[in-house]
């Protein structure tokens, strides 16, 4: 069966900017009826006999054999087992790890761009894994003051185009991200100083992939660098928003 596990790590304290791991893991339940109707098929090559099969069987011990699952030989424990099927349960599982929930940006001032790391980490099963990430809200007071997103510096940055942004009279909220093992983060990061918008829940914008792993590895590993810039006229405040990663694995 399938495994989650999200290590809790220390947390800064002052402005916070929390970070929320979601993982998401999906059960599918078939009911069948108890009964079947059969009936036999045939023409002048083949003839199948249906009826006879029993779609509710109870549950059978079998001894555990190798079975060839897509292309590949590996051992599968049998969840249960009928006279023309078994159902198998993976053995593979995901987890995944910040290198802290909470980035503090300190006391900001103008055309001063602070960034911060984090360090994300996680191990994916063998069909491959990605991680899906949003934002609840700009950095905003609870009187509502609010650090927009970036544009970057020719306004041309969203959260699916990234654009470089150097400028300090370039203001606002963005992140980039750089692959430490192999190709995960977005292509786009490959240039120096490109930056993304957050998709916005708010606005009902969706998630977007943050890190894509599409083959079986032990451990993948990237930085994430939040990057905020405010104008002189920024009115003083405690800002806050969420970051939120979807861990999905890959079928």
């Amino acid at each position: 069966m399938n495994t989650l596990r999200i290590p809790k790590n220390s947390s800064y304290q002052l402005v916070p900017h929390t970070i929320i791991i979601c993982l998401f893991a999906y059960l599918f339940i078939c009911l069948f009826p108890t009964h079947a109707l059969g009936d036999t098929l045939s023409n002048g090559s083949y003839s199948i006999n249906v009826g006879n099969i029993d779609t509710n069987p109870q549950p059978t011990q079998r001894p555990k054999q190798t079975s060839q699952v897509l292309g590949t030989s590996a051992h599968q424990p049998e969840f249960t087992t009928g006279p023309n099927y078994t159902v198998n349960t993976s053995n593979d599982s995901l987890s995944i790890n910040t290198s802290q929930n909470t980035i503090d940006y300190g006391i900001l001032s103008s055309t001063n761009p602070v960034t911060r790391i984090s360090n994300i980490s996680f191990s994916n099963s063998q069909f491959g894994a990605e991680i899906l990430t949003y934002e609840n809200r700009p950095l905003e007071t609870i009187k509502n003051d609010i650090i927009q997103n970036t544009s970057c510096d020719d306004g041309d940055c969203s959260s699916f185009t990234a654009a470089v942004w150097t400028n300090t009279l370039t203001y606002g909220f963005g992140y980039r991200c750089d692959s430490q093992d192999s190709t995960l983060c977005d292509p786009q990061f490959a240039n120096a100083d490109y930056f993304k918008q957050y998709p916005e829940d708010s606005l009902d914008e969706l998630a977007e992939p943050l890190l894509i792993s599409n083959h079986s590895s032990h451990t993948n590993k990237a930085v994430v660098t939040y990057k905020v810039n405010i104008p002189g006229t920024q009115k003083p405040g405690a800002y806050y928003n969420s970051i939120t990663y979807l861990a999905v694995p890959g079928f």
